[in-house]
């Protein structure tokens, strides 16, 4: 029997039809028009298990035993009994027709017989005709396998160019995470595999091998971890052709290797591993010498090698060895589709000196790793997995990626434009649970950064939703790392611990955040961290009170440098300590109008008047930068209320280069994207970028800024979404007349200026010839998000287009 539930009222058509009867079961087609797209025999299938993992239940092919609907949403449910549990599981399945493009799918699980169960949750969607091709966020045609890329998504295009979306909730609320690493331990830097993986077949497509066979699907899997300590191994064997790296002299006895390594920037041993596509390794040596060691893994296409590989070993540079006794390094990795490139490995040392290093019983493991549930089921408490279907016309691969982003936000109910829902869904998508054993949100910077939350990253992610759990509970989690001085640390890493906790914006950022989460949610918070929070502040940043700002560090992004002693030369800091008094005072402190204007007039005494801008660094004028506009955006977005006079502001955005031109951005006379610190000259340019020789960056600057080696990139002249478009809305609100074209031509920029990444950068380049010199760790800053409160700051959008915010 058939029943069939239309939404005709969209241009779409997408339908949603009950298959099946009351013996069988009930599922749901979807069809767009007439057309049949999904045909499922299933809706889901469970794994069960205690919490010692000693018994294990299944539920193989879930469908409902009854159903209800109308014309945009169907029901399916069923209680199920499990005898080894002697539990009884209540699931509901909901289809919902959101938009002519988009279906939210919600799974709904119950218990209330067993304190908790664990469980894995598989959901597969099989075409109902064979695709043309299916296709992930990072490939335009996947052969099949686990897709672990920077955005799960994947899809399918039909014989008639239709294609077929799989989106899934953020992984807060569907309890996934995407770390695939954790922090090495002994201060040795970088990252290794964890042995416990969590959610590595969270995207997974039909493999070559099965479609030979007949089957087609896109599967998502919810809440089970691949446990590299059990399951079988397989020990491979390594080429014994070794290429040296610099110069160095290689002795090789059975299972040892004795390097003799000359001063260079990199000298030892590189080969190429048995490493390939979709598999779990583990890499393990014995070490010592008199210098620590480098280890590396690379991608090497056509014998040209590439990008370091990501999910594992990564940034080894100085792991610590002892010249007398052995030292054990190991670490897993997780190797995902890299379209069967080969990947090479390096040890040896970069640290530019002479030194020996020995090298004993190297050896690399293939894991057949046991797959385990890990997601809970808790007695009396509903578990929800919620993923997204989105139905459109097949164009091509980068349509797919901006789409994979804005369906998912309008599945959420996000309102806004296409940039906006864009960020919005990157921002979801880059936040998760901690870890599988703590499922309190996590929020990281970009896939690069993870597994680690940057505080201050997260700061500008979170305050840009009006998600009241989420806005609690990670403030609740930087609370929980403030020291015995009050400071908010940098940095949460799961994993491992970390005790960075400085003199830079974090804590000023969390009493600006306590604010914010009083006006909109009401809520009372903790007034012992409040209060040790106000006297760090106020102590570590003015402690003789004569409104003047000192500190070690900037109070902005560009952190790359540590003044000693403390300076009171830098204009966004003494901006930024403004906005602190006055958060201070709303807080309810006692701080004077008096104390918070001599603040102010600080702040405003860092512009030039002969210069006509905000003077960076009082020892190097002529640097301008666009994070000098941020305490005033600050100023309007919390305050509704300026600092700077309009010619203040109007004459320091008049002196900013725009550079990147496109004949075919939204207004072409302008350039499209600004550098967020640039050197102001004299001559007809205008500007240079930083050099050894005048840069406030000190080593860093000299290290980085000789022969114009990162002219463009980074910090030296690197565009910041973020920094540059609330710098640009303070100049709208000032009556600069160029900001709302520059607004418009970064947005643009942030999608067009790189076809091939059209998705958020933690920055884009202002000095390029091509964009495969862009930097493929840039890819997808979860901060960018930000925009929404800056559009708000200029009534672009309202509180109300987001689904989260609640009057």
């Amino acid at each position: 029997m058939f029943f069939f539930i239309g939404t005709s009222i969209f241009s779409q058509n997408i339908n949603l039809k009950v298959v099946g009867n009351t013996d069988q079961g009930f599922s749901v087609d979807i069809y767009s028009g007439s057309q049949l797209l999904i045909h499922n025999t299933e809706e889901l299938s469970l794994k069960a298990a205690n919490l010692d993992l000693s018994e294990i239940s299944e539920i193989a092919a879930w469908k409902g035993s009854e159903w209800t609907g109308n014309e945009n949403l169907v029901k399916l449910s069923r209680e199920t009994y499990l005898s080894d549990f002697d539990l009884n599981i209540f699931i509901t399945v909901t289809y919902q027709v959101i938009n002519q493009h988009v279906i939210k799918k919600t799974v709904d699980l119950f218990q209330s017989g067993m304190p908790t169960l664990y469980f894995t949750i598989k959901e597969t969607s099989k075409p109902a005709e064979t695709p043309s091709k299916y296709v992930t966020f990072e490939h335009d045609n996947f052969p099949g396998g686990f897709s672990h890329e920077m955005y799960p998504s994947a899809g399918f295009v039909t014989s008639n160019n239709i294609l077929v979306g799989f989106l899934m909730d953020a992984g807060y609320k569907n309890h996934y995470t995407r770390t695939t690493r954790r922090r090495f331990n002994g201060h040795g830097g970088g990252f290794v595999g964890m042995r416990k993986l969590p959610d590595p077949e969270l995207v997974c497509v039909v493999t070559l091998a099965e479609r030979a066979n007949g089957k087609e699907y896109i599967q998502q899997t919810f809440g089970e971890m691949y446990n590299l300590d059990a399951g079988k191994e397989t020990v491979l064997k390594l080429d014994d052709i070794l290429q040296k790296v610099g110069k160095v002299d290689i002795e090789k006895q059975y299972g040892l290797m004795t390097l003799k390594c000359e001063p260079s920037s990199r000298t030892g041993i590189e080969f190429v591993t048995p490493l390939t596509d979709q598999k779990i390794y583990t890499v393990s040596f014995l070490a010592k010498g008199n210098s620590p060691i480098a280890v590396k893994l690379f991608r090497n296409k056509n014998g040209v090698k590439t990008v370091e590989l990501e999910h594992g070993i990564k940034y080894i540079d100085q792991f610590p060895i002892n010249e007398n006794e052995w030292t054990l390094f190991k670490g897993s990795i997780m190797v995902p589709y890299i379209e069967h490139d080969s990947v090479s490995m390096f040890v040896g040392s970069q640290s530019g000196k002479k030194c020996s290093i020995q090298i004993k019983d190297l050896q690399i493991v293939e894991h057949q790793p046991e797959k385990q549930p890990y997601n809970k089921m808790n007695m009396g408490e509903k578990a929800t997995k919620t993923t997204y279907i989105f139905v459109e016309p097949w164009t091509n691969h980068h349509d797919f990626v901006m789409s994979s982003q804005s369906r998912l936000a309008e599945g959420k109910g996000f309102k806004g434009t296409l940039i906006e829902k864009m960020l919005y869904a990157n921002f979801n998508m880059l936040t998760w649970i901690t870890s599988i054993n703590d499922f309190t949100p996590l929020n990281v910077p970009n896939m690069n950064y993870a597994p680690d939350m940057y505080n201050r990253d997260s700061f500008f992610s979170i305050v840009s939703s009006y998600n009241k759990e989420l806005n609690l509970k990670i403030w609740e989690q930087w609370a929980k790392t403030q020291n015995n001085k009050g400071a908010i640390a940098t940095i949460i890493t799961p994993y491992m611990g970390t005790i960075e906790a400085k003199d830079n914006e974090a804590t000023i950022q969390f009493l600006i955040w306590a604010m914010l989460n009083k006006r909109r949610f009401g809520v009372t918070l903790p007034k012992e961290k409040i209060d040790k929070a106000v006297a760090y502040v106020l102590n570590e940043f003015d402690e003789d009170r004569d409104g003047i700002c000192k500190s070690h560090f900037t109070l902005s992004q560009i952190d790359i440098n540590k003044y000693e002693p403390k300076t009171d030369k830098l204009a966004v800091n003494q901006g930024v300590f403004a906005i602190a008094l006055k958060t201070i005072q709303e807080l309810g402190y006692d701080i004077s109008e008096t104390y918070i204007q001599k603040a102010i007039a600080g702040y405003l005494d860092f512009y030039d008047v002969k210069r006509k801008h905000l003077v960076f660094d009082r020892d190097f004028p002529d640097v301008i930068t666009m994070t000098d506009l941020e305490p005033e955006f600050f100023s309007l977005w919390l305050f509704s209320e300026p600092m700077l006079t309009d010619d203040m502001v109007i004459n320091h955005l008049e002196q900013m280069p725009i550079l990147n031109k496109v004949p075919n951005s939204p207004h072409p006379e302008y350039g499209t994207t600004a550098p967020i610190i640039i050197k102001l000259t004299d001559d007809e340019k205008g500007y240079s970028y930083l050099t050894s020789n005048y840069q406030p960056f000190r080593e860093f600057g000299e290290a980085n800024y000789k022969d114009g080696a990162r002219d463009g990139f980074y910090y030296n002249g690197g565009s910041w979404l973020r920094a540059e478009y609330s710098g640009y809305v303070v100049g709208l609100k000032h009556g600069w007349k160029k900001a709302k074209p520059l607004m418009e031509n970064r947005a643009w920029a942030e999608i067009n200026l790189n076809p091939s990444w059209p998705y958020s950068k933690e920055f884009i380049p202002t000095k390029w010839t091509t964009t495969d010199s862009w930097w493929e760790s840039t890819r997808g800053l979860s901060w960018n998000v930000f925009i929404l409160m800056a559009n708000e700051v200029v009534g672009l959008r309202t509180p109300e287009m987001d689904p989260d915010f609640k009057k």
